[in-house]
């Protein structure tokens, strides 16, 4: 049932983005007055699965669920009809029609993309609003979980967060997340025991995390000291121990914070352990017996102030289109990274595989939030992608648009036709590449 939802949720992504991507392009063709023979949702080779015809246009679903294309009549595409060739130029076709229309056409999918992109984050924002913890409210500091990442960097639970790359941190979210690793030579200022130290990002950092990301993904957390709330019917309470009581050692383990009771207990399932507490200026002693699933069961017993920020619709748009384009360039940093050495490629490039499992990974942690949120980040990186001058993509066509409008000429049909064929087996090589890298991962 897993993969079944992973396909889901990947043709249910790949849907929205293709179809919208596509639409971009047959709106203005068809507002242009362009002949537009097809529009189909998905590849239709090496069959259909679906069509029908409606004031001159096929419109079907392909059986190959990886893309889409809209077919407009007198343009080299990656259809690669010819048939038009050697004929006077229609009216009602692509290439009989002035450079500024073209190149609307051609601008339209990715121009769509970015649309769709902001659009969704705006409404993540104006949907679910934002909820930041200001560093100020940290009075204990950081947390650092065991094992990850952060404390390989040297990061201590306790740690009072200044400064990243100089500039001074205001919410925890900011450097909570992998999107740190990104810049080059990066470097955190903290405060630990009343001394200001330098942390610095190793510019490996990237792969290290995404080397351990199956085993702690999380950077940081806020610290909670070990003052605690005791669960109704809980092991803490059949024990006697009270809320408000700070436990201070487990077994002949020291603790200081919350997460060390959480991270010690695991290792005594279905055991007796022996736990010290704080009441008042008492230090008392608890004999408590835990189950085959070690739960203690208690929560800290102090609460964050949260800073929470609701948007109408119109005020949604700003925060939300910095949210997109900040995807994107969190996605280009990342991009340069693999190209610098600092990150492996098998493990930074995710294809339709590797897609449909972050879509089910994330739509399990917060639910469709998280499938708007990758929806919209791949809605961002497909305008990237198809912007860029190589042949086959949209990029590709604006480049010798843009030629023909300076040299006042054409490029030649052969030279366009050898250019598509290049970028098509460029595409499909690398689209290869990656489906086998996500097998293989």
């Amino acid at each position: 049932m897993d993969i079944v939802f992973q396909v889901f949720l990947l043709i249910a992504a790949l849907s929205i983005l293709v179809l919208i991507h596509e639409l971009g392009h047959f709106l203005p063709a068809k507002w242009f007055g362009m002949k537009v023979d097809k529009f189909y949702l998905f590849f239709d080779w090496p069959r259909k699965l679906f069509s029908f015809n409606y004031k001159g246009t096929e419109y079907g679903f392909g059986l190959i669920p990886l893309g889409g294309y809209v077919k407009i009549a007198g343009i080299i595409d990656e259809s690669m009809d010819t048939d038009f060739i050697g004929k006077p130029a229609e009216p009602w076709e692509f290439r009989a029609k002035p450079i500024w229309q073209r190149f609307i056409v051609m601008i339209g999918g990715v121009t769509m993309n970015l649309i769709l992109g902001i659009l969704i984050f705006s409404f993540i924002k104006f949907y679910y609003g934002e909820a930041k913890v200001p560093v100020k409210n940290l009075k204990n500091g950081i947390e650092v979980p065991k094992g990850s990442i952060t404390e390989e960097m040297g990061f201590r639970s306790g740690d009072i967060l200044l400064t990243f790359n100089g500039q001074p941190i205001q919410y925890l979210e900011d450097v909570a997340n992998p999107n740190i690793f990104l810049d080059s030579d990066a470097y955190f200022e903290v405060i630990r025991n009343d001394e200001t130290l330098k942390i610095q990002v190793p510019n490996d950092a990237l792969q290290k995390f995404i080397n351990k990301k199956k085993e702690n993904s999380t950077l940081f957390l806020p610290a909670f000291k070990s003052i605690i709330k005791v669960m109704p019917k809980s092991a803490a309470e059949k024990a006697g121990i009270q809320t408000n009581d700070q436990i201070i050692q487990i077994d002949t383990i020291p603790i200081t914070y919350f997460s060390q009771i959480r991270e010690t207990i695991q290792n005594y399932a279905e055991k007796e352990v022996l736990i010290k507490v704080k009441r008042g200026e008492q230090i008392l002693d608890f004999k408590v017996q835990l189950e085959k699933k070690p739960v203690l069961g208690v929560t800290p017993n102090e609460e964050i102030p949260v800073e929470r920020s609701k948007y109408d619709v119109i005020s949604s748009f700003r925060p939300g289109t910095k949210a997109a384009f900040g995807t994107l360039g969190d996605n280009i940093k990342g991009l340069s990274k693999v190209f610098k050495g600092e990150a492996d490629v098998s493990k930074s490039v995710a294809g339709p595989l590797k897609i449909g499992v972050i879509l089910s990974e994330q739509v399990e942690k917060v639910g469709w939030l998280g499938f708007w949120v990758i929806t919209g980040s791949l809605s961002m990186w497909l305008a990237l992608i198809n912007i860029l001058p190589i042949p086959a993509l949209d990029g590709g066509h604006v480049v010798f648009l843009l030629i023909e409008a300076i040299t006042r000429k054409e490029p030649s049909l052969k030279v366009r036709m050898i250019a598509q064929q290049i970028g098509m087996y460029l595409l499909l090589g690398l689209m290869i590449l990656v489906l086998l890298n996500d097998f293989f991962n």
